[in-house]
Formats: C-alpha cells, sequence, structure tokens
C-alpha cells in the first residue's frame, strides 16, 4: 500500500498542515508539488485593530461569530502585545460567541471559552441564533 499513489504528481495548495500533508502523501508514493494559494498576513496598520479591541473592551457586543480560529489567535496576538488580555478576555465573556466549525471553538477554549453555539460544515449561524428576541441597540461582530 505505501507505493499506491507511485506516479502520480499531486498539487497541494493548502498552507496549514503543508508540511504533514506533503508528508504522508510521499509516503504513499506521490510527486508532491507545494503551491500555496495565498498566506495570511497581518494588517500593516495595527491602529484600527486595536481601536477596535478598546471598544470592544469598553462595550462589549452583544454576539460574536467566529469564522476561523485563525482570526481569534491572530487578535489575540494583538490583544497581549497591547497588554489588555485580561480585559478582553472578560469582555468577551459577557458576548455570546458563535463558532463555525470546530477550529474556532478550539481557539476559544484555548482562552478559557466555550461558544454558546457551534456549527459544523456549511450551515450558516443566521438571524435565528443571534439577536433573537433582543429589543433596542444590538451589536454584532464577525471575525474572519
Amino acid at each position: 500500500m505505501a507505493d499506491r499513489l507511485t506516479g502520480y504528481r499531486i498539487l497541494i495548495l493548502e498552507t496549514r498542515e503543508e508540511a504533514q500533508f506533503s508528508r504522508l502523501l510521499t509516503e504513499q508514493g506521490a510527486d508532491v508539488l507545494q503551491c500555496p494559494m495565498f498566506t495570511i498576513h497581518d494588517a500593516p496598520d495595527p491602529a484600527p485593530i486595536e481601536a477596535w479591541i478598546g471598544r470592544f473592551v469598553e462595550n462589549p457586543f452583544d454576539d460574536l461569530v467566529l469564522m476561523t480560529g485563525e482570526g481569534l489567535r491572530r487578535l489575540m496576538k494583538v490583544v497581549r502585545r497591547i497588554g489588555v488580555e485580561k480585559d478582553f478576555i472578560a469582555a468577551l465573556a459577557k458576548t455570546r460567541k458563535f463558532a463555525r466549525g470546530p477550529k474556532p471553538g478550539r481557539a476559544l477554549r484555548e482562552i478559557g471559552l466555550e461558544p454558546a453555539l457551534s456549527r459544523e460544515g456549511p450551515q450558516r449561524v443566521d438571524q435565528r441564533h443571534h439577536g433573537a428576541g433582543r429589543r433596542g441597540r444590538y451589536r454584532a461582530a464577525l471575525c474572519l
């Protein structure tokens, strides 16, 4: 079975877990080419992110929809750099959190929090899940 991919050339376009995936395919005999389609970079100007964090700490949103674990981890990197980790996590604890899949849920657990709802696959978190029954001003955030 170790050679069942012999003669196949496989192009890997994904950047996450690229080395591990490549190794597994190579072990099966494949000729693997790594060609990441994109890379993720931090924002060139952190000021808007820092300002958003400050506003969130002062007045937490009602709901936060986390689309990726990467987004929350990068946000936490800025939170730690500006020295407001404890305050940010306290504000986040007051916010209802929705995770689209297991990775954002895992990122929340890394900072001691749990999602109110986690959706696997292509399902969406929509108005039935957030803001329902609330009166007055409603604030929600989406983290990619």
